[in-house]
C-alpha cells in the first residue's frame, strides 16, 4: 500500500473519524468518541478512511493522485498524528510497519493488526459504499434488509447548532422528529430539564419517522457542508455528506 497526500488533509481526516465530543456514557453525560483506531484501504484511486464502535461506523473518502499502491492497513492514530501535525506533503508506504516521508524528514509506526471493530467495519463497508450524496436527494437507499424512508438536507451549522443546544441539557440522547416536512429536534432530562426546536429542512422527501441516538454527530462533518439526512422508525440515522457519511445506531430506552 502506498500512496501520497497532504498531511494536513490526511490529519483533519483521522482527527474526525474519531468523532470525539460530548454524549451519553456508562457514567452519564460526558466525553465520547468512536475510538483511536482507523481502517484505511485505497480503491479506485480513493483513500477511504473508516472507523466504527460497536453502534456507529463512518466513512471520509480522499481522491488521490500521483504514485499509488493499492491495499489496506489499521492504524492507530495517536501515534501519526504528531507527525501529520509538522509534516507538509506525505508519502505513506506500508509494508512490515508504516513509513511517513516528508522531505528529508521520515517517520516509522507499527502496524495495528486488527481495527477493535474489524468484523462490524468489513460488514458495513459493503453496505454502505453504494450510498452517495446528492444535491437533491431523492433515492431511499437500501441498508441492511430494508431501506430508508425519509429524507431531508440540513447545512453543519443548522445540525450542530440544534445538537448543541440540545447538550445544554446533559442527557445525551437526542430526537429527531421528522414530519409534515419539518423536522423537530429535542432531549429531555426530565419533564422540568428540557429542550426543543424546529427546524425547515431543504428538499423534504418521503415518510415521516422518530429517531433518538446518542452521539455528537455534527463533530464528524465539515464547517457549512449540505448534508443528506435519512430517517426510518427505529433505524440507524445516516447522514452523508459529499466527502463524508455516518451511520449511528438508534438509542433503545432502558
Amino acid at each position: 500500500m502506498k500512496f501520497n497526500i497532504e498531511a494536513s488533509v490526511l490529519k483533519e481526516a483521522l482527527e474526525s473519524v474519531q468523532v470525539k465530543g460530548k454524549g451519553q456514557t456508562a457514567n452519564g453525560f460526558g466525553n465520547t468518541s468512536f475510538g483511536d483506531y482507523a481502517y484505511l484501504v485505497i480503491r479506485d484511486n480513493t483513500l477511504e478512511v473508516w472507523n466504527g464502535s460497536p453502534t456507529a461506523c463512518v466513512k471520509i473518502s480522499i481522491p488521490l493522485d500521483g504514485e499509488i499502491e493499492e491495499g489496506s492497513v489499521c492504524v492507530y492514530i495517536p501515534q501519526i498524528l504528531p507527525y501529520l501535525k509538522s509534516f507538509d506533503d506525505v508519502s505513506v508506504a506500508v509494508n512490515d510497519f508504516i513509513a511517513l516521508t516528508s522531505g528529508n524528514r521520515k517517520a516509522s509506526v507499527p502496524l495495528v493488526v486488527l481495527h477493535p471493530n474489524a468484523d462490524a467495519l468489513t460488514r458495513l463497508q459493503n453496505m454502505l459504499n453504494p450510498i452517495r450524496y446528492e444535491v437533491q436527494p431523492t433515492t431511499m437507499f437500501n441498508f441492511a434488509k430494508s431501506k430508508f424512508e425519509g429524507v431531508f438536507v440540513l447545512t453543519q451549522p443548522q445540525l450542530q447548532d440544534a445538537i448543541k443546544s440540545c447538550e445544554l441539557v446533559k442527557s445525551g440522547v437526542y430526537k429527531f422528529d421528522y414530519n409534515n416536512n419539518v423536522l423537530k429536534v429535542s432531549t429531555r432530562l426530565d419533564v422540568t430539564n428540557k429542550y426543543e426546536e424546529t427546524i425547515t429542512p431543504a428538499f423534504p422527501a418521503g415518510e415521516p419517522a422518530t429517531v433518538e441516538f446518542s452521539s455528537p454527530v455534527y463533530s464528524f462533518f465539515k464547517k457549512h457542508q449540505m448534508l443528506n439526512v435519512f430517517m426510518k422508525d427505529e433505524f440507524p440515522l445516516l447522514i452523508v455528506a459529499d466527502d463524508r457519511m455516518l451511520l449511528k445506531a438508534p438509542h433503545i430506552s432502558g
